[in-house]
């Protein structure tokens, strides 16, 4: 049994990763553009019968995937 445990000790321990300042832009862009409810309080312009309120914040979930995804990304290449 201690042998099975013996290559882990071998290993290097992982060091601590660091989020890069582009990281940190994809996302933050999510919570400044929501969090920010001045900017979208307001009924115009409307979208399909649905106020500018509702579908700016609708908007935001594929654009937050996006962002996520290009988050990702930028990290796996550094």
């Amino acid at each position: 049994m201690l042998g099975v445990f013996s290559d882990l000790s071998a290993r290097p321990l992982k060091t601590k990763k660091t989020v890069s300042m582009k990281q940190a832009c994809f996302l933050l862009l999510p919570f400044v553009g929501l969090l920010w409810v001045p900017l979208y309080n307001r009924t115009d312009p409307i979208l399909f019968g649905f106020p500018f309120f509702y579908w700016y914040q609708l908007a935001w979930v594929p654009v937050t995937s996006v962002l996520i995804w290009c988050a990702w990304k930028t990290g796996k290449h550094s």
